[in-house]
């Protein structure tokens, strides 16, 4: 009997397993891809299948709903989205709402990008005093102080079409755009391309988890670390994407 008793005793002690749950995502639509293709298109994105592993390994369902970045942020601050996918701490700092960080997915590099046939841009301070351009949803705390440092303006454009015609028209003298970005227009003709420069800034990126919800980083750190310690989310970033 007191080995029953006993036995019972520490099942109540033990860690109850929790059971699966569903977030509510959000991923930005603002620039073209490769991160964000919506639900119809016939690539998931880069996101959307990190996504898909990360649940596999953690217990938790992500619905995934795709916004522009302000909204997402907006959505999160009021407890309308539980996840924030892609943030850097550092993009967030003036929230209301603090959030819990993920280890990073993935890291982002951001390029300078000129006009075709122009030389090659190592940095922002060879543009003092000239006009570049930047995507919507991009994380302008990450160029801010160089772009104020060099009296560098600025002008958002909603995606790289709109972007790479300003620079062709000569509106802009440079594009900031992700690596991942400027790699893929080796798809387009190449009178329609860029000619890449240097990096301007590494930006690691996380899940960044609605304090409602902070019971479950624990289980997306264990998830994260497993598929960073097999290579797997280093081969969802570098997979190519049309």
């Amino acid at each position: 009997m007191r080995s029953v008793l006993l036995l019972l005793c520490c099942l109540l002690l033990m860690p109850v397993q929790a059971a699966e749950v569903n977030l509510r995502a959000g991923v930005v639509v603002d620039n073209a891809g490769p991160y964000n293709f919506t639900p119809d298109s016939p690539m998931a994105g880069i996101y959307r299948e990190v996504l898909e592993h990360i649940g596999k390994h953690s217990g938790v369902r992500f619905d995934i709903e795709y916004y522009p970045a302000l909204r997402i942020e907006q959505l999160f601050e009021v407890g309308r989205l539980d996840v924030e996918v892609g943030v850097n701490p550092s993009w967030r700092s003036m929230s209301p709402v603090g959030g819990f960080y993920t280890q990073p997915i993935g890291t982002l590099e951001f390029q300078l990008c000129s006009r075709p046939g122009s030389s090659r841009l190592r940095n922002l301070e060879e543009l003092r005093g000239q006009r570049i351009g930047l995507l919507q949803g991009q994380p302008l705390v990450s160029f801010a102080a160089d772009l104020q440092r060099y009296g560098i303006r600025y002008e958002m454009s909603q995606g790289e079409n709109e972007a790479l015609s300003k620079l062709r028209l000569g509106r802009l003298q440079a594009l900031v755009l992700e690596k991942r970005q400027i790699e893929r227009m080796n798809m387009i003709p190449e009178e329609l391309r860029c000619e890449p420069g240097g990096v301007i800034a590494v930006q690691p990126v996380m899940l960044r988890i609605h304090p409602q919800y902070r019971q479950w980083l624990p289980a997306l750190n264990r998830a994260i670390a497993q598929l960073q310690a097999s290579g797997r989310l280093k081969a969802i970033f570098q997979k190519p994407r049309g």
